[in-house]
């Protein structure tokens, strides 16, 4: 009777390792996700169908918006919402720096990043048993994050040079209207491309997660997902906790006050 009342123990505490959660994300990160998903969703929805007006589909999204100057006002008021975005992150980013915040940047590319990059492709062919240890972010997340800042980047210098075409043409050759044009649709096209390709397979579509990944949406995580995924996250939380099972305790409390402890900024 007591074997059984043990083992029905451990099994609970297994049970609740699993599903104890801590905090990933804040929520001004999640509204910044929410509206770059929403804004680079819709730019593309009314951008595309002006790139390719002399098509079919193209021209019946353009009348099913009302016509092409109701499409290119929908385009402009969230690439205002993408500009604004942008402007809070790097707003973000900028009071940290001003507060003292010690330690390399999160997203900051390094030497380690490249090698868990080749560790990593060596752990896909076989050659190797062992994956990577990854930190808070790994690599993959890490050039998402770039490709974003990359794409965000030109979006925003090339869409305002084709929004005020005739003010920018004083200052500038007239050869860098067209120049943006081709820019900002090819740039447009690769956007696409990456979050079908990349982020839907690395954020949702990766067999751990599969069919969808909510720590973005619930700004938390397991614990046991956290050790299996960012396991020197994990070690480094759990010297600040103490051990596993106080870790595990303190996460299991505020999982069920649903609010988690502040994880590594």
């Amino acid at each position: 009777m007591r074997r059984k009342v043990k083992e029905m123990g451990r099994k609970g505490s297994a049970r609740r390792a699993s599903t104890a959660e801590i905090q990933r994300f804040s929520l001004g990160r999640r509204i910044e996700h929410f509206l770059l998903m929403i804004s680079v969703n819709v730019l593309a929805f009314t951008g595309l169908p002006q790139k390719y007006f002399y098509t079919g589909w193209g021209q019946r999204i353009i009348q099913l918006l009302g016509g092409i100057e109701q499409t290119r006002f929908i385009h402009r008021t969230f690439a205002l919402v993408l500009v604004g975005v942008s402007v809070y992150h790097l707003g973000t980013l900028l009071w940290q720096v001003l507060r003292g915040v010690s330690g390399s940047p999160p997203m900051a590319l390094t030497m380690k990043d490249f090698r868990d990059m080749v560790d990593d492709f060596r752990y896909l062919l076989g050659f190797t048993k062992e994956r990577p240890r990854y930190d808070r972010f790994d690599y993959q997340q890490k050039l998402d994050y770039w490709f974003v800042v990359w794409g965000t980047t030109i979006f925003i210098i090339t869409g305002f040079i084709m929004w005020f075409p005739e003010w920018i043409s004083r200052y500038l050759p007239g050869i860098v209207i067209p120049a943006a044009r081709v820019a900002h649709g090819g740039e447009a096209l690769l956007a696409v491309y990456a979050v079908i390709l990349w982020h839907f397979y690395a954020a949702h579509f990766r067999p751990q997660v599969f069919p969808f990944d909510p720590a973005m949406w619930t700004g938390k995580i397991t614990l046991k997902r956290l050790r299996e995924e960012h396991p020197l996250e994990y070690e480094r939380i759990i010297k600040t906790l103490g051990t596993p099972r106080d870790a595990e305790a303190q996460t299991a409390v505020c999982s069920e006050e649903n609010e988690g402890p502040p994880g590594p900024v």
